[in-house]
This record gives C-alpha cells, sequence and structure tokens, in this order.
C-alpha cells in the first residue's frame, strides 16, 4: 500500500453515516464505503457505533466497548457479503451464513411500553441485542422479495453504497441524485467541454 493512501484522512461529510439505502441492514453495511480504493471506515471507535445505532432508531442506551465494536464490524461485512452475492447472484459463503444465522439467534432488543407510552428497547446485552435485530433484518431482506431489488450505486469504484431500487420502472441508478448522480452529471459535462485540441489528440492515437 502506497504511503499516499496509507495517510489519507478522510473528511468529516466522507465519515458521516449515509441513510440512503431504504433499509438499515443496508444503512449498517455503509457504516464502510470506499470499498474500491483506500475505503472509509465510519465505526472508527465505540461511541461511534452509539452514534449510529441512535441514529438508525435503536437506541441501545449503554456504553459500548472495543469487543462489541469489533462484532459490529464483522456482521457488518458477513451483511455486505451476502447482499452482493444476492445482487450478482453468486454462490454465498457458508461461513457468512452461519454468522449471520448465529446472530439472528442471539436474543434481540424488544420494544416495551414505558409509564409514559412511550417505546424504550430492552435487553440484558443490549449492544449484542441491537446487532442482533439488525442481523435478523438483513435475513428477512434477503430471504425476502425486496431482495430483488438490491442494487450498487453506478459511481462505483467512488462509491460502493448498496440500496433497495424501490422507483417506478427500477430505474434509480444512484445510491443519492444529490450526491453521485451531480457528481457523474458534472464529470460528463467536464467531458463534452473538453478543448477539441484534447479530442483531436485522442483520435490521433487511435490504430489507422
Amino acid at each position: 500500500m502506497s504511503e499516499a493512501v496509507k495517510s489519507y484522512e478522510p473528511s468529516a461529510d466522507e465519515l458521516s453515516f449515509r441513510f440512503v439505502s431504504g433499509h438499515r441492514a443496508l444503512d449498517f453495511a455503509a457504516t464502510f464505503g470506499d470499498r474500491y480504493r483506500a475505503g472509509i471506515e465510519r465505526l472508527r471507535q465505540p461511541a461511534d457505533l452509539d452514534r449510529w445505532l441512535r441514529a438508525a432508531g435503536i437506541p441501545a442506551s449503554t456504553r459500548t466497548s472495543v469487543k462489541d465494536l469489533d462484532d459490529a464490524r464483522q456482521l457488518r461485512e458477513v451483511i455486505y457479503r451476502l447482499a452482493r452475492a444476492a445482487l450478482h447472484n453468486e454462490t454465498v459463503d457458508i461461513a457468512d451464513l452461519d454468522a449471520l444465522n448465529a446472530w439472528a439467534r442471539t436474543p434481540r432488543l424488544a420494544p416495551q411500553l414505558d409509564k409514559r407510552l412511550r417505546q424504550e428497547w430492552v435487553s440484558s446485552q443490549p449492544i449484542r441485542g441491537a446487532l442482533a435485530l439488525i442481523a435478523c433484518e438483513a435475513v428477512e431482506l434477503l430471504s425476502g422479495p425486496e431482495c430483488q431489488l438490491i442494487r450498487e450505486c453506478a459511481g462505483a469504484p467512488a462509491c460502493s453504497l448498496l440500496y433497495l431500487d424501490r422507483s417506478r420502472g427500477r430505474r434509480r441508478r444512484w445510491c443519492q441524485m444529490e450526491r453521485c448522480g451531480s457528481r457523474a452529471k458534472m464529470a460528463e459535462y467536464r467531458k463534452r467541454r473538453a478543448p477539441s485540441t484534447d479530442r483531436a489528440g485522442v483520435e490521433a492515437t487511435r490504430p489507422q
């Protein structure tokens, strides 16, 4: 790996969580981004996992350990690999299946009502329960009809995000039009605006 890659520090925007996939399990997989290039880890410390769970609507309300963070990252990668295998109609890794199913069998967070009739999530092991909940949602996605809607952003290799294409006609190409879609359109515009001398140079290099 080059020194440039090793010293790269993602921007605050690149480290921000993505909730655009249309499914919580895929949003969880998106906590690691830029998979085709340097890679961007968005769960860099235990507190990041706490923040993601709250943002995803799973307030586990406990202090996350380094072990919890490691478990979360491993589950995330299992979900990503299985979803990508489903997308490309590839044979899944049995080890990944076993790992996801093991998490799905783990006691999950249970919704409860408090005295003010507000929902709270309860578990003897809140973080493991939260991860088990995500695993169960991944099982439901990958075994259900919406599995056929999994797509990868057309912004690859700059973007590796997986999402559900629920658009009319199933024509959605980007994780976000205002992000990857706009970048692609700008790149195409610049390409069209390239000086004619550049195009002539390209033509001159073609075999005659």
